[in-house]
């Protein structure tokens, strides 16, 4: 993209559900919310391909209307957890819907299943939401109002290319290096979350540090960042731990992601850090704990993924 079309495109970045291209929210029957997400190069991460971090503003929106809607004027509502797992690949461009069955609920908490389809039917993403009321006020039905019409003509915004395809014989280091100095490109998701990489070495392992600059469209019905989008960051700095970490040739999919949300930073242009840790590398799975923070050093979530090697 040029630099003019890069910035009409985040001019017109309203609110993550919008900006991740999710609409069509309905509510079939009671209990149950439903919504599409149009995927496309936009969503794509430094390899072209569409993984969980692009699913994940999807995941945690849907899995808190169903308590949301669970009493009659509306629950003032957030996740304190969320479980993703990943059970199959997404194709660029597919069109995606998710549904969300609130499972059990009282005053204070309830628990949602999330499950994400693919165009063909085929469940790709599922896992659940604990949801825990709380004392805020918002301004906004979270469930209408943001969104876009979504179809398979949906282009998402400004159109993007794809990454260019990566030599098999980099390793995973390599490739995280050089888009640490610029010379490979982070992928589009990672332009739009303003996401910055960086590898730190931890023996014979690779962690990672992912530095991104909010902005006011990240917020959520409260006005801090949307727990999706946290997520999101989360997930995509640990994908890039999981690349950091793969031999020459070798195929990954970030398959589990547990994140807990301690606080919800402000989206006024301040950073937010991502440290990842790598637990345990092996040749099937790795392993690895997640931890943002605030640019004042403040905690707001701690996350635990794991990366599957093919």
């Amino acid at each position: 993209m040029t630099e003019d079309s890069t910035q009409m495109d985040r001019a017109a970045l309203q609110d993550p559900v919008t900006a991740f291209g999710i609409g069509n929210v309905l509510a079939p029957r009671p209990g149950v919310v439903t919504a599409e997400q149009q995927l496309g190069p936009r969503f794509a991460d430094h390899r072209g391909r569409i993984d969980m971090p692009a699913l994940a503003v999807l995941f945690d929106h849907l899995g808190g209307l169903p308590f949301f809607r669970s009493v009659p004027h509306g629950s003032p509502c957030v996740q304190a957890r969320l479980s993703m797992s990943m059970q199959g690949h997404v194709a660029v461009g597919d069109l995606v819907t998710g549904m969300a069955e609130l499972l059990m609920h009282d005053d204070g908490f309830g628990t949602t299943r999330v499950d994400i389809t693919t165009s063909t039917g085929a469940l790709c993403s599922s896992g659940s939401a604990r949801n825990v009321a709380v004392g805020r006020t918002f301004a906004n039905d979270p469930s209408t109002g943001r969104g876009v019409g979504v179809s398979s003509e949906h282009s998402g915004g400004v159109p993007v290319d794809l990454p260019a395809a990566i030599e098999p014989s980099l390793t995973g280091r390599q490739i995280v290096d050089q888009i640490a100095i610029g010379v490979r490109g982070g992928g589009p998701l990672t332009e739009l979350l303003n996401g910055v990489v960086e590898p730190v070495t931890h023996g014979r392992t690779v962690g990672l540090r992912f530095t991104v600059t909010t902005e006011p469209w990240m917020g959520n019905v409260f006005g801090t960042m949307h727990g999706g989008v946290i997520a999101a960051i989360t997930a995509q700095a640990c994908s890039f731990a999981g690349q950091a970490n793969a031999a020459a040739g070798v195929d990954y999919q970030l398959g589990d992601l547990a994140i807990g949300f301690l606080r919800s930073p402000a989206v006024q242009g301040d950073e937010v850090i991502v440290d990842v840790v790598p637990i345990k590398v092996g040749r099937r799975i790795a392993s690895f704990d997640a931890t943002m923070t605030a640019h004042d050093g403040m905690l707001l979530s701690r996350a635990t993924a794991d990366v599957l090697y093919r």
